[in-house]
């Protein structure tokens, strides 16, 4: 099987490739551009000298006078001197002697090349390149005209040897090459650094193996029961997965590219996200409602180092919490109940046996008729006006616990209850009413005096829930307390039970009043419809 190539290789050779044909393109328009602005350079350097020798006073007067005094050899040597870049300046007359040349035994001889034809007929200005006595040269000729006659009198040679403009080009050239290569030795250290650089980055992981820990992440996120949401430091939905929108009721209208990337407030109005995102510290085991849908969440920050960069949260459906706590506590629940009607049915049965053993049958049968009395009536009002068999079955196991306690448990025989307020369930009742049953059960005495009532009435517009006891109420210093989550006056784990009434009251819209009188009266009113 062939071995594929490691992406550190592959982003190394990418980027030397890139750097090398980058400076390769760069090299060889700069050393084009180079060899023509050194050509053109030398031949605007020889026009420019030979028009400063043309127009030289003292070259005119003595080149009229046939330099009798050797004065324009001097002048020119002079000049020579003074310019690095000319090889020789060479002044002739019309007859084409020369009176001046790098070579003193050349003076006085014909001038040499065969390129002079234009500026000595026409009097052209020009460039040309020809062979003189020096070799191949880059050569400019201009006329030199008498001032007064205005007519030419000679023309002046200036050159540049062809071998040393081609030094000149060796060397400018070089030049380039070693600064390329320096380039490209800097190009490829780069290449090197940052391919390893950007491979520390993915943890020394390939694109194959990324693209599978990805595919792999989002199976397992979406394959998870719980829902799963995760934001940015700015707030920004990264990641969510099918639970997530399923649980929110979202399945069926949005997709999930819809909202990655999108304001988390903007799916989720009430979310605590944004806080975790401020605070940095987490929260568990939360319940909230989104969408109507009462959650139980757990949320916390996601820190690189010390930095938050995120936050995520993790939910379920409290409704399926509930079907999975009640199924694992349905068998206890049963013993417990069980052993409460075994308790009550032998103490009614050690009452019957004595009330015949004292010969007392009057009594006895009147006493069989009204605990009789007492259980129809129980059960006929739970049968007939209460048709939410989970709100039966928290009233009827709290009426047994009562009597178990020795305490007068009354349902109003016209309580009624047909419907669940909007957007509540039936754990959302069964929670109200039986953490109030529960307080005042702890509240009342068990000596045979201790009572506990309640009415359940609903209305058109509202459901009423009336609990009332005969304890010794609530002290004035504890009653701002009492929905504080973990306030108690008792021994133990408590206080959760108010909180937990509290914060669904609120959440359903409604109301609850508190009254200290001879005992506590409370009054819950939550309506049936309310907006989303």
């Amino acid at each position: 099987m062939k071995k594929k190539m490691k992406l550190q290789t592959k982003l190394t050779i990418l980027i030397i490739a890139v750097v090398f044909i980058s400076i390769s393109i760069i090299t060889f328009f700069v050393a084009s551009w180079i060899n023509t602005n050194i050509e053109s350079t030398a031949k605007t350097n020889v026009m420019n000298v030979g028009e400063i020798i043309a127009n030289s006073r003292q070259v005119i007067d003595a080149l009229n006078k046939k330099d009798f005094n050797k004065e324009i050899s001097p002048y020119v040597d002079t000049q020579l001197k003074k310019l690095s870049e000319i090889e020789y300046i060479i002044v002739v007359d019309n007859d084409g002697i020369r009176y001046s040349h790098p070579n003193p035994h050349k003076i006085g001889k014909k001038f040499v090349g065969g390129d002079e034809g234009r500026v000595v007929k026409k009097g052209d200005t020009y460039i040309s390149e020809a062979t003189g006595t020096l070799g191949k040269s880059l050569r400019a000729f201009i006329p030199i005209y008498d001032t007064e006659s205005k007519k030419e009198i000679g023309f002046v040679c200036v050159g540049t040897l062809l071998q040393s403009i081609g030094e000149t080009k060796q060397i400018a050239i070089l030049y380039i090459i070693l600064t390329s290569l320096g380039a490209l030795t800097v190009g490829v250290i780069g290449a090197f650094i940052l391919s390893k650089n950007i491979k520390n980055i993915l943890l020394g992981l390939e694109p194959e193996e990324i693209t599978r820990l990805y595919n792999e992440k989002m199976g397992i996120l979406d394959a998870i029961y719980e829902g799963l949401v995760a934001i940015d430091n700015k707030g920004k939905i990264t990641i969510i997965n099918d639970s997530a929108l399923n649980i929110l009721h979202y399945g069926n209208k949005v997709e999930k590219n819809e909202i990655i990337g999108k304001n988390v407030e903007d799916f989720f109005p009430n979310t605590r996200l944004l806080t975790v995102l401020e605070t940095g510290e987490g929260e568990f085991e939360k319940e909230q409602r989104i969408n109507n849908t009462v959650i139980m969440t757990n949320r916390i920050p996601i820190k690189d180092r010390d930095k938050i960069v995120g936050a995520i949260a993790t939910f379920r459906d409290k409704t399926e919490l509930t079907k999975l706590a009640e199924e694992l506590t349905g068998v206890k629940k049963m013993a417990w109940s069980l052993r409460a009607q075994n308790h009550e049915f032998m103490n009614k049965l050690h009452t019957i046996t004595g009330l015949i053993q004292l010969e007392d049958y009057e009594e006895a049968i009147q006493f069989i008729s009204d605990v009789a009395k007492s259980r129809n009536k129980i059960s006929s009002t739970l049968t007939k006006n209460i048709k939410d068999s989970y709100l039966s079955a928290i009233l009827f196991s709290k009426y047994n616990k009562a009597e178990e306690n020795r305490v007068k448990f009354k349902i109003d025989e016209n309580s009624i209850f047909n419907n669940l307020p909007q957007f509540m369930t039936s754990e959302d009742i069964v929670s109200i009413i039986g953490n109030l049953i529960e307080n005042s059960l702890d509240a009342v005495s068990n000596d045979g005096e201790g009572q506990i009532y309640i009415k359940i009435e609903q209305q058109n517009e509202y459901l009423k829930i009336k609990v009332k006891d005969n304890g010794p109420g609530i002290k004035e210093e504890h009653i701002d307390k009492i929905y504080e989550q973990g306030f108690t006056t008792k021994d133990g784990d408590r206080g959760h039970g108010m909180s937990i009434v509290k914060e669904i009251v609120d959440d359903a819209n409604g109301t609850i009043e508190l009254k200290v009188d001879k005992g506590v009266i409370w009054n819950i009113t939550i309506p049936m419809l309310r907006s989303e």
